[in-house]
């Protein structure tokens, strides 16, 4: 299973009493259950990490925003959850709102590799946008106000914030990522099977457990 840190669609860390979860992370572990096979968690620092292990036929399974450019190398089942996008603004900015955003010399980051990098320019065209190798990365340059917000999905800017006091996340939503389970495209068939998978997921309750446990927030309606 690929998996990329500290996100709670994919994989967080055990602290106290809290166990190693993740909405990714328990699909997995539920799935290679079923079907009698060792669950091994290759977890990398980056989403772009994972899309690439995948592409490379690396791992057998990702969990991960089921967007048309993926899915020429990616299998993916019905939807599992739907998550808000937006921007988390730094707290050494003022900036209020997206139409704020969208002027010059106004520093937004996003990840490499994410669908963010081509969708940001048509939403924000006047504004910076600034490239950042990790999620790590990213919330150094908010505290120190070197980036004035950061966007990709809801549910990894809620968890960014928690790490960066004073921080926020704006209540616009300028999309939405549609995330789901996939295997690489080498493996034929897989569809039926995952969406069978997600169903009994849904009706058993384990999804909402999950859900629940990963403590995501900015979800929308599937």
């Amino acid at each position: 299973m690929g998996l990329y840190k500290v996100t709670p669609t994919s994989i967080l860390p055990a602290e106290g009493s809290k166990p190693t979860r993740g909405i990714g992370y328990d699909l997995g572990e539920i799935l290679a259950a079923q079907i009698g096979k060792q669950y091994t968690p290759v977890v990398f620092e980056k989403n772009a990490d994972v899309l690439s292990a995948v592409k490379n036929n690396e791992v057998d399974l990702v969990f991960t925003n089921a967007s048309a450019d993926r899915a020429k190398y990616i299998t993916f089942s019905k939807t599992v959850i739907r998550i808000e996008k937006g921007f988390l603004i730094s707290p050494k900015s003022s900036l209020k709102s997206q139409a704020e955003i969208n002027r010059p010399k106004i520093k937004i980051g996003y990840s490499v590799g994410s669908n963010s990098q081509a969708e940001l320019p048509i939403l924000i065209p006047n504004a910076t946008l600034v490239q950042t190798s990790s999620t790590k990365q990213a919330i150094t340059m908010l505290k120190t106000g070197e980036i004035d917000g950061f966007s990709t999905n809801k549910a990894i800017l809620f968890e960014m914030a928690s790490s960066v006091p004073g921080s926020r996340v704006l209540p616009d939503v300028i999309g939405y990522e549609n995330l789901a389970l996939g295997t690489p495209i080498a493996l034929q068939g897989s569809t039926t099977y995952l969406n069978e998978f997600v169903d009994q997921m849904i009706a058993s309750g384990k999804l909402k457990i999950f859900i629940q446990r990963s403590g995501i927030q900015g979800l929308a309606p599937n």
